[in-house]
């Protein structure tokens, strides 16, 4: 997967420099089980990103032949010290002397890890109805307390 800088900048949309990942897959099937692994590394080209360590460990289980559950460990663990420069503590003078810290933004590794927990159903008439969570499991960087997709699949 490559991600070139494109996008405008003016609108917000890219993040201005080349992303590369790849990844190495293994899976099994035990009958309904079907346990898999992922690791890979994402390279991120930006002079204030740093590049990831990607690991997924998860299962899908048939229950039923109409209905799988499927859940998933996903993290992406920070390569080296950060690279983002966080502004230091601003002193003001006048009218009396104090002292403001610009951000409360912890300056330590920001590591994601996620728990997803879903399920697949298929339909009679061949259509696939996907429900899927994302949980943050632990608190680095900004990201919402549940993230949640739905989808639909259809093979023709």
């Amino acid at each position: 997967d490559v991600r070139f800088p494109t996008g405008s900048e003016d609108d917000l949309l890219g993040s201005g420099h080349v992303a590369a990942r790849g990844l190495g897959i293994l899976s099994a099937r035990f009958g309904a089980f079907a346990p898999h692994a992922n690791i890979g590394y994402l390279f991120r080209s930006g002079d204030l990103q740093n590049d990831a360590v990607l690991a997924t460990v998860g299962f899908d289980h048939l229950m039923a032949p109409w209905a799988t559950l499927a859940v998933d460990l996903v993290s992406e663990l920070q390569v080296g010290e950060s690279k983002l420069r966080l502004p230091g503590t601003v002193t003001y003078d006048l009218p009396f002397r104090r002292t403001v810290e610009p951000t409360n933004i912890p300056n330590e590794r920001d590591d994601l890890i996620s728990g997803s927990f879903g399920f697949k159903f298929t339909t009679r008439a061949g259509i696939t109805l996907v429900g899927n969570t994302l949980w943050p499991l632990n608190r680095g960087g900004l990201r919402p307390n549940v993230l949640w997709t739905a989808g639909l699949e259809y093979n023709f």
